[in-house]
């Protein structure tokens, strides 16, 4: 989140994904931060047992939240 923060304060569009169980740590982040209501994606848990199928569908999933955060409009 502290580098989506750095790089959003220079103009620069990035989306942070977070998994469901670190949903409320990065929303006390976005606080701390001084960057309140920042969009951010939140998908599944866990991710790392997840076989490569399992991983694209999640990827599938979470790119039309992601798409929107990045485009400048």
């Amino acid at each position: 989140m502290q580098d989506a923060a750095a790089l959003e304060k220079l103009g620069v569009p990035c989306s942070v994904l977070v998994t469901k169980p670190f949903n409320t740590q990065a929303r006390a982040m976005t606080n701390l931060l001084a960057m309140p209501g920042y969009e951010y994606t939140v998908i599944g848990h866990p991710m790392g047992s997840l076989n490569e199928e399992q991983v694209m569908a999640r990827a599938h999933e979470a790119f039309p939240q992601t798409l929107s955060q990045l485009v400048i409009g």
